[in-house]
């Protein structure tokens, strides 16, 4: 009686086979705390083994100076994979569904969605499979495959697709109450600006090359930019030009202080980049930083987006399919238009 009442169930639910039917009775259980304990999640993840299988073969983990820092999608057979661009550094390394570990280099960069395209020494490789129609329903179940037979995490599409707006970056200061220079009165202790070396008195000049004509332009600049990103300033202290490197806090952070921060991290670690997007799905899956980057499938084992970002305690979001593939043919149209134009002679 059970058993029939969890299939009839997982079928309602969109699971189109008595295999997955039947194995999502361990789903519920699990997620009923008065009816299992914690410690029968594996069987969780064993259910949708079926789902993730073909999937997986076209994921790669993705290590950066020997530290797993990625998951990545074989997007061409020819070794060109997909992955999450913010995390990649140092010495680039792929490993493959059948265990191979290639080294990497990277041959494109979308910063707008924070995808890179890498290239590795390798033929034949099974490519992920697109899904081809609407995106899933709100309340559909996901899987995000690894290298195992077991999928990374499992969870429920929450939020249909929406734009992630660009956090404004901040440096920390407060300016004079003038046009012209640009110049920082005070400084916020333990900010970007401090973190920096900026003082009170000094005149901000340039931002990245570009000529600061006075206060508003300052403030129009930096906000153009994100947290995280590394802004080059030439500023006047004392007649004297000088040239410091500072990375941008978050301006929301500023002015509201850490406990969102910290209320949204109890989870675990979160994503560096993890707004600023076209076309996101949110997906209730946990994942660490470094397990984004890799796909998202739906119950027929088909590529419904790329993960992107560890967002939040519940909050996984995922590029869209048709957002990543049209990046992914531009990165690797001019990749190959460079290319050729190298080898011309």
């Amino acid at each position: 009686m059970t058993n029939l009442f969890f299939a009839e169930a997982a079928e309602m639910m969109g699971f189109k086979n008595s295999t997955l039917a039947a194995a999502l009775g361990w789903v519920l259980l699990a997620t009923a705390p008065s009816l299992a304990p914690a410690t029968e999640d594996h069987r969780v993840l064993s259910a949708f083994r079926e789902v993730v299988a073909e999937p997986a073969k076209s994921t790669v983990q993705i290590f950066c100076d020997g530290y797993k820092a990625a998951l990545g999608a074989v997007v061409d057979s020819n070794g060109y994979v997909v992955t999450k661009a913010s995390e990649l550094k140092g010495k680039i390394e792929c490993q493959l569904h059948d265990g191979r570990k290639l080294e990497a280099v990277v041959v494109g960069r979308d910063p707008a969605v924070d995808l890179a395209v890498l290239k590795i020494d390798a033929k034949d490789l099974p490519v992920v499979a697109w899904s081809e129609g609407a995106v899933p329903a709100v309340g559909s179940w996901l899987a995000t495959p690894g290298l195992l037979a077991d999928p990374v995490s499992v969870g429920v599409l929450s939020v249909s697709p929406r734009k992630i707006a660009a956090p404004s970056g901040a440096l920390g200061i407060q300016l004079a109450n003038v046009d012209r220079p640009a110049q920082i009165e005070e400084v916020v202790p333990d900010s970007a600006a401090d973190k920096a070396g900026l003082e009170a008195g000094d005149a901000i000049l340039k931002v990245n090359g570009k000529e600061i004509s006075g206060r508003q332009n300052l403030v129009e600049t930096i906000r153009s930019f994100m947290p995280g990103e590394k802004v080059e300033l030439v500023i006047d202290r004392d007649d004297t030009e000088l040239t410091i490197t500072a990375t941008l806090g978050s301006l929301s952070q500023l002015f509201h202080g850490d406990r969102s921060e910290f209320q949204n991290a109890l989870g675990g670690a979160l994503s560096q980049r993890r707004a600023g997007f076209p076309s996101v799905i949110q997906h209730d899956s946990i994942l660490t930083p470094a397990q984004c980057g890799g796909p998202l499938v739906d119950l027929d084992g088909k590529v419904v987006g790329i993960n992107i970002a560890r967002a939040g305690r519940v909050e996984t979001y995922a590029l869209t399919a048709p957002v990543v593939r049209e990046v992914v043919k531009k990165l690797l149209e001019t990749h190959h238009t460079s290319t050729a134009a190298g080898g011309k002679k």
